[in-house]
């Protein structure tokens, strides 16, 4: 029997699951509880939580501020990664943009399998954030998605008909 996975927002009822697998995927400054709850209350955040035959699995948090959008974190508990939850997390965060002409995130330079991850979704390095972390100290690259701008050019006023 393959295994069921389910994507939901995050809410009231399951924001400490995100600060759990946060904790365990992050050893540079996680976001503690009281950081996810405040998340709810910001017009403009998104969080999404993965759960793997019904328990929390994985989480994306995103920031959506048009035209740009950014991937805050990305994380799937290391016994449920490569099962598909990440990149189930990264479409809908895709798919979440909606009028934003870019998604961003940073990754540690040394985070290869992550970086590869994210140039399977078309990400591409645009910069260079120096001692972005500090446990332990590294480099981020800045990585963006852009999205294809619409190409029709025949006049169209966009109203039906």
């Amino acid at each position: 029997m393959a295994d069921l996975i389910e994507i939901g927002a995050m809410s009231e009822e399951n924001y400490a699951l995100a600060a759990e697998i946060e904790a365990e995927c992050f050893s540079d400054n996680p976001w503690t509880l009281n950081q996810f709850h405040e998340e709810l209350s910001l017009d403009f955040s998104r969080t999404f939580i993965a759960y793997l035959d019904g328990e929390a699995a994985g989480f994306v948090n995103m920031w959506l501020t048009p035209p740009l959008a950014i991937i805050n974190n990305i994380a799937v508990r290391a016994d449920r990664r490569r099962l598909g939850i990440g990149a189930l997390l990264m479409q809908r965060a895709i798919d979440e943009c909606g009028e934003c002409s870019s998604l961003s995130l940073e990754v540690r330079v040394s985070n290869s399998a992550a970086i590869s991850f994210y140039d399977g979704f078309g990400f591409t390095q645009v910069g260079l954030r120096k001692n972005f972390y500090s446990n332990p100290k590294e480099d981020a690259y800045i990585m963006t998605k852009f999205k294809k701008k619409d190409t029709d050019k025949s006049g169209d006023s966009g109203a039906d008909g």
